[in-house]
């Protein structure tokens, strides 16, 4: 009877200490640059530690997924007359998605809050579609692009109060970029050269840690 409370006594604790390892670990989070950038949208991302406090193996490792909705109108130049220019405010408009997986390993045991590098790829699918407000323009057009992308990086996690986080994020990023083009009056795409980006990057997440 002894020994058994003993043994029981000897679970509890260890079951307890696992328990108390166990830390918050996941962060919700909303870019606070998407909304501008030259192709704008709307982000959601989430991010999960890979091992949650049970253990100090993977403990400093997350993986982060984020959806962009792309959604954006800018305006055209129409004409000028003197010195007034005269714009369609619809003239571009973008719609599609953008989808961002990574992997993060933090240098601290705080994650998901601290110093980290990152690699990541990126997907987008979206559609360009240009009008003319002018009579018999013959400048209409969709254009759809594909973009297969992928980077390095590094950035900076931390609360700024209470659960709420700001992670600061930047790098440098390669993209393989397709596109075809459908003219006013015409019924099939036109496959345009494939060309390549690359440059450095930057972007802030707002996000909840939970």
């Amino acid at each position: 009877m002894f020994r058994a409370l003993t043994i029981l006594l000897v679970l509890t604790t260890i079951v307890t200490n696992a328990q108390t390892f166990k830390v918050s670990s996941n962060v919700i989070s909303t870019s606070l640059y998407e909304p501008f950038a030259p192709v704008a949208g709307y982000t959601i991302a989430f991010e999960r530690i890979l091992d949650p406090g049970y253990s100090l193996n993977l403990a400093q490792f997350s993986y982060k997924l984020g959806l962009t909705m792309i959604s954006d109108t800018k305006k055209g130049k129409i004409a000028t007359l003197g010195d007034a220019v005269f714009y369609d405010e619809d003239a571009f408009r973008y719609s599609g998605f953008l989808i961002v997986p990574e992997i993060k390993y933090y240098f601290t045991w705080d994650a998901p809050m601290g110093v980290y590098i990152n690699v990541f790829g990126s997907y987008s699918d979206y559609l360009e579609t240009y009008t003319d407000e002018k009579v018999d323009s013959f400048d209409d057009y969709d254009k759809k692009y594909n973009t297969l992308g992928r980077g390095l990086g590094a950035g900076f996690q931390f609360n700024i109060y209470k659960n709420l986080t700001l992670d600061i994020v930047g790098g440098y990023h390669i993209s393989n970029v397709s596109s075809k083009t459908k003219p006013i009056g015409e019924d099939k795409f036109i496959e345009n050269p494939d060309i390549k980006e690359d440059g450095l990057y930057l972007n802030a997440y707002l996000g909840l840690n939970f």
